[in-house]
């Protein structure tokens, strides 16, 4: 069995993540919190700061990596804000984005050292190329489509022989509400 570590951004955490991580459980992983020794490490935004360069994993599975030179923050945050809930809104309703809204906002005040990291990083792809180039381990860059943090030409400033650019439908946080094809591609992958 395999094992997982879910690294958040700046505004999730476990309860956000729950139902990712219990389709992971349920696809034969077994989640863990240990981010040195995982076989896997699944990390959304700013949280791919969270990895240690010394890990274990032998697959990163990396999400919506904070990247868009010349695209100012607070414009990406407005833009994110408004397709999210757009998306959430209609696919999921109005109860599930309140509680997704929620979830965000306690996170955002809990867990702030991963905003300070986005921040300050957020246009800087020297921890990503440090963790690719460490070890002989796949790397897996996700882009959402309807995702204001990450430009597309990232798919041209990170090379690796065992990275790959995937693109999927959806928003930022996408994974939360729809892991199907997150988890797929790691069955994939593994």
């Amino acid at each position: 069995m395999k094992t997982v570590c879910v690294i958040e951004g700046f505004s999730g955490g476990p309860l956000h993540t729950r139902g990712f991580r219990k389709s992971l459980e349920e696809a034969g992983f077994k989640v863990i919190k240990n981010r040195h020794n995982a076989d896997v490490v699944v990390a959304h935004s700013a949280g791919i700061y969270g990895i240690p360069t010394d890990t274990e994993a032998t697959l990163l599975m990396l999400i919506g990596p904070t990247y868009w030179p010349g695209n100012p923050l607070l414009k990406r945050v407005a833009r994110h804000t408004k397709s999210s809930k757009k998306f959430l809104l209609s696919n999921f309703g109005r109860r599930h984005y309140l509680w997704t809204r929620i979830l965000q906002s306690y996170y955002f005040f809990r867990r702030n050292i991963y905003m300070w990291y986005g921040i300050f990083h957020n246009n800087r792809l020297g921890h990503l190329n440090r963790l690719i180039q460490k070890g002989n381990r796949k790397v897996l860059i996700i882009r959402n489509l309807e995702d204001p943090f990450i430009s597309p030409d990232i798919a041209h400033k990170i090379s690796g022989r065992n990275v790959k650019y995937i693109e999927l439908p959806g928003v930022h946080e996408d994974f939360v509400s729809n892991p199907k094809p997150y988890i797929d591609l790691l069955l994939k992958e593994i």
